[in-house]
């Protein structure tokens, strides 16, 4: 959300979720900003709910629809969707990991990130000829996996598998949505981040990532993502990786 505001004031942007951002992804030095980088936060408790997703989400934009000031009634419009959020639960060996773990790392990771784009390939084909463009930031583990990732590599397969299939259908508006006046295109891509400092992650293994691999600042990841969202729904860049010039994804030494 910061880089997306940095790059052109704008964007008007909505986070949904289970909860608001910590105050130590929007705090600077340990102050709160003067002004939030996003402009709407929709709580969600089940994200993979579609009825309360949808449900949240339409009566969001129905309530711009309906603003008494024309500025917001503009704002009723979707250009872009970055499905972000996940989990990574059953990081041990095959024989202990849980079929609840499983399927709830699978729902998570891969059944919300469905749910938010069918609703947001509505929203495109209402917009009949604009299209729009959704950036889905899966991992590296989509590529090579970790030992003892099971749950989480499984499903960032699965979101690749999702992309493509959404590419094509971005491809086919008027089809997929039933509009026949949906001439748009839907831009649909996947950003595969290497190693990223986040607090899912012990301190003892990210010692080891910091000698070994190295890490991404989560703020060159957000430039890249900021750069693909600004460019024309015309232009696609389906599938790339941002990792540490370390990390060892290739190569046999």
């Amino acid at each position: 959300a910061k880089s997306l505001k940095a790059s052109s004031p704008q964007w008007h942007i909505i986070l949904i979720g289970r909860r608001p951002p910590p105050p130590s992804l929007t705090n600077i030095d340990g102050v709160s900003p003067t002004s939030l980088p996003y402009d709407a936060f929709l709580q969600v408790p089940d994200m993979t709910n579609e009825e309360s997703v949808t449900s949240t989400l339409s009566a969001y934009y129905e309530s711009l629809q309906n603003h008494a000031d024309v500025g917001m009634q503009s704002l009723n419009r979707l250009d872009l969707l970055i499905n972000c959020a996940g989990c990574s639960l059953g990081n041990e060996p095959l024989v202990d990991v849980s079929v609840d773990a499983f399927k709830m790392t699978m729902e998570v990771n891969v059944l919300t990130p469905f749910i938010l784009s069918k609703w947001a390939f509505s929203k495109f084909a209402k917009q009949r000829d604009e299209g729009g463009r959704i950036i889905n930031i899966g991992s590296i583990a989509s590529e090579s996996p970790r030992l003892h990732m099971i749950p989480y590599a499984t499903s960032k397969y699965a979101l690749s598998g999702l992309t493509r299939a959404f590419s094509i259908e971005g491809r086919n508006l008027a089809k997929t949505s039933r509009i026949a006046e949906a001439t748009g295109l839907v831009s649909v891509c996947q950003v595969n981040p290497g190693n990223v400092r986040s607090n899912i992650m012990s301190a003892e293994e990210a010692a080891r990532r910091e000698k070994e691999e190295g890490f991404v600042d989560p703020e060159d990841v957000g430039q890249y993502v900021a750069t693909i969202a600004n460019m024309p729904n015309s232009v696609n860049i389906l599938e790339s990786t941002v990792m540490p010039t370390r990390q060892p994804l290739v190569g046999r030494g």
